[in-house]
């Protein structure tokens, strides 16, 4: 699965330099360069931007995988927090920073696909960024308040429709969270409808209080008030159920569609023009370490993927398209 690059050099056979000669002596320079810069790497600390705040499912992730990776390669990762603008800010700064391979970005399907449906970027998704490592993926559950009458997704659906309108809430607008619910509201004219929040907390505050009857967010924030019994799960939105969780079924097993299985996920990005040289020992040594912390990642609620460059790359260029359309389709973008 990892696998190295090597660069085979060939050398003129002559008896004089001609000017054609020289010319391809001095093309070779750089990338003469680029080989022994890779062989060398990295010689100091890896800033990683996360675009978003401390504490924050990203970050935690940055944290840990970066701390092993650190010690495999020998030198450390430094977190820097850079907020803002759905991901947007961090990633920029990553989009423009040069292609040495010090400095990437904590890139999620927030800010490096959904984002791009939203508004005008800084950068371009597609030719500003080289996908470097799949870390993490998190499943986000369907949860209901108690009172509401429903143990099955089915019969949640049924009592929205009797009831006129559900209300519900989710980690934020124009989020997975939100976009989830807002496409079974269009494919299965389910009547739902977001009550957006400032924050988190608030949110939780009104699935708690009984003022809204559903909310979607990652199974891990949802947690606690599963063990109370204040919130009643339904479905998670995943190709597999979760350990966390093993009697709750998916959206699949649910609907009997795979259609709904929106996961969220978190990856390394860098910025386009990195030498695959680079990419490719980021990629291992960041592979490796969050495969090895898998049960650890796992009681934050996310898991280990650890796909390496190629197959990450491809991935993320078929996710942009996708969620441009699932955030024209459910209308979010009007409702920012």
């Amino acid at each position: 699965m990892k696998r190295g690059h090597v660069k085979e050099k060939q050398f003129a056979k002559t008896h004089f330099l001609d000017r054609r000669a020289i010319f391809v002596g001095l093309a070779a320079i750089p990338f003469i360069g680029r080989s022994a810069d890779a062989e060398n790497f990295p010689t100091r600390p890896i800033r990683l931007v996360v675009p978003f705040g401390a504490g924050s499912i990203a970050d935690i992730v940055a944290r840990k995988v970066g701390d092993k990776a650190g010690v495999m390669l020998k030198q450390s990762f430094v977190i820097e927090n850079r907020p803002g603008a759905g991901g947007s800010i961090g990633a920029n700064v990553v989009a423009k920073a040069q292609p040495d391979g010090y400095t990437l970005c904590l890139g999620t399907v927030a800010s490096h696909a959904i984002a791009a449906a939203l508004e005008p970027l800084p950068y371009n998704l597609a030719t500003d960024f080289k996908a470097v490592v799949l870390l993490v993926t998190s499943a986000n559950l369907i949860a209901v308040n108690s009172s509401v009458p429903a143990k099955t997704l089915p019969e949640y659906f049924d009592h929205a429709r009797k009831k006129g309108v559900s209300l519900y809430v989710s980690g934020g607008v124009a989020t997975t969270t939100q976009l989830l619910p807002e496409l079974i509201r269009v494919r299965l004219s389910v009547p739902l409808q977001h009550v957006p929040a400032a924050k988190v907390g608030d949110s939780f505050n009104d699935l708690l209080a009984g003022r809204v009857d559903m909310m979607c967010y990652p199974a891990i924030g949802l947690q606690p008030y599963l063990e109370s019994g204040a919130v009643r799960p339904l479905a998670v939105a995943s190709p597999n159920r979760i350990k966390s969780l093993p009697d709750v079924p998916t959206l699949g097993d649910a609907l009997g569609s795979k259609d709904y299985d929106l996961v969220s996920w978190f990856g390394v990005f860098a910025p386009a023009k990195i030498p695959d040289a680079i990419v490719s020992i980021l990629s291992n040594a960041l592979s490796a370490a969050v495969l090895s912390m898998s049960d650890e990642l796992e009681k934050i609620g996310v898991d280990a993927r650890g796909w390496e460059a190629d197959r990450f790359d491809a991935f993320f260029r078929a996710e942009i398209p996708r969620w441009a359309e699932l955030v024209r389709m459910t209308g979010v973008r009007e409702q920012r």
